[in-house]
């Protein structure tokens, strides 16, 4: 595979026109109102770049397909109840449920219980904090 061709170019290129929009449109936003799209694009801008160097860099070896499909449905499963659960319980329950789901199906080797702990502890850590985020700082109600 070559650098031109690496499979992570197309997500890069995709990611900087997706930031590059956002940060467009917010230019005709209010200060306040602006903050929200100029984080997203600004980080989708970087996350492009870096993706971009790290194509350019680092060619990985493509794994080959062992023809499992049993995970990705699950994950499908568990994106598909946190949308149906979301206005049921509100945020941070279904999220703390999905994104602990998401973790335990994408989760390969056994964990031992302290680390699996800490997981859990980060993750609730992060929802409680985008919620706080959201619902504090940025006036956006959450159900």
């Amino acid at each position: 595979m070559t650098r031109f061709m690496h499979r992570d170019i197309a997500a890069a290129l995709g990611l900087l026109i997706v930031g590059a929009y956002a940060l467009w449109e917010a230019r005709e936003m209010s200060v306040f109102g602006a903050i929200f799209p100029q984080l997203a694009g600004a980080g989708m801008v970087l996350g492009a770049i870096l993706l971009a160097l790290r194509a350019a860099i680092w060619i990985p070896d493509v794994p080959q397909n062992d023809g499992a499909i049993l995970r990705p449905l699950l994950m499908l499963a568990a994106l598909a109840s946190w949308a149906v659960l979301l206005p049921i319980l509100g945020f941070v329950p279904t999220s703390l449920i999905g994104a602990g789901a998401c973790m335990l199906i994408a989760q390969q080797d056994p964990l031992p219980l302290r680390t699996r702990a800490l997981h859990f502890a980060g993750l609730a850590t992060l929802v409680v904090s985008v919620a706080f985020l959201f619902g504090y700082l940025l006036n956006v109600r959450l159900p």
